[in-house]
């Protein structure tokens, strides 16, 4: 049997390393309810943004501006994101920014493995948001906050966390891999506990 440890500030290092190469910024132009990408689907929330382009298609641009936060606590791991979101509306074959809202989300992940595959789910705890700029006039920041955050509750997470339901195929050492394996978090490190075992004999078997 064998036991890998990680510590958070491993942890933490990767999301740097990932951060300084500019590996954090998304164009989000498809989501499972793609009204939630539409004016129209914002006209009681936004009906300045609605009457000034009806019915036009919207993506996300977001990027991360500081290193993630990470905490790995008992049988979980705290995660804390700031992000800027600029809300883009397609019009005629342009890109308009027309408003960006600076966010901060905190949730928590509680990662599993099962037949070798790596697991997890996701859930928000908090998500706070502020105005930094708008080309539309004064927005219901309030109102926009409650509908971002229904949607990452009851839209986004649920099929975020379908995929990760799903896991993913632990990878193989020089022809061996990771077998029965338990994963721990706690007090600041991820523990994998796992018999080893060669991949030709599992196939064999």
């Amino acid at each position: 049997m064998v036991t890998i440890s990680l510590n958070e500030k491993v942890l933490a290092s990767a999301s740097s390393i990932y951060y300084d190469a500019n590996k954090m910024h998304w164009i989000i132009d498809k989501v499972p309810e793609q009204s939630l990408l539409n004016t129209a689907g914002w006209r009681f929330i936004v009906p300045q943004l609605y009457r000034r382009y009806p019915n036009a298609d919207m993506n996300l641009n977001v990027s991360i501006y500081s290193p993630p936060h990470l905490i790995i606590r008992e049988h979980q791991i705290d995660l804390t994101v700031h992000a800027d979101v600029v809300i883009n509306v397609l019009n005629s074959g342009e890109v308009t920014p027309v408003a960006c809202f600076s966010t901060a989300v905190s949730g928590s992940a509680s990662p599993w493995i099962s037949n070798n595959n790596l697991g997890g789910s996701i859930g928000l705890d908090e998500l706070s948001l502020s105005l930094k700029w708008s080309k539309i006039g004064n927005l219901h920041v309030s109102l926009v906050r409650a509908l971002i955050s229904t949607a990452l509750r009851t839209v986004i997470l649920p099929y975020i966390n379908i995929k990760l339901s799903r896991g993913y195929l632990l990878p193989t050492f020089h022809g061996y891999m990771l077998q029965n394996a338990n994963i721990l978090c706690s007090d600041s490190w991820i523990k994998i506990s796992s018999d080893v075992a060669s991949v030709n004999q599992l196939f064999i078997s």
